[in-house]
């Protein structure tokens, strides 16, 4: 299991990548108001362009929450990268989030993406 932090908003952003075969779990939370809001599984696939791969996604939603976005954008990213399946968790709770803090967490979490995906293209 590997694990990444990146602090923002006055909170940190944890997210652990646990290897399940060649498939892998993804858990992105904050340190303080950890919570599921959002899993997306995401199988990779070829893309529809006929060019490379892609992936699918299935996704559930806690009520009212909006977690989605994150969870999404990471288990497709990697699934497509590493030609798997991947299951992302995601729970960042802020109360009375501005849209500017939004931003700041959801490019922080871009960063996170980039940092996981160099990773373990390393280790394969």
């Amino acid at each position: 299991m590997c694990q990444y932090r990146k602090s923002v908003c006055g909170i940190t952003i944890l997210c652990d990548v646990i290897p399940m075969g060649k498939d892998y779990t993804i858990c992105i939370r904050d340190e303080e108001g950890a919570h599921i809001g959002s899993a997306v599984m995401a199988i990779a696939r070829p893309s529809l362009t006929g060019e490379g791969t892609s992936a699918t996604s299935s996704v559930l939603n806690c009520l009212g929450h909006k977690d989605e976005e994150i969870a999404r954008r990471i288990a497709e990213s990697v699934a497509a990268a590493l030609n798997c399946a991947v299951v992302c968790t995601c729970g960042i709770h802020i109360d009375g989030i501005s849209s500017e803090q939004i931003q700041q967490i959801l490019d922080a979490c871009r960063e996170l993406e980039h940092i996981i995906l160099n990773d373990l293209s390393v280790i394969l």
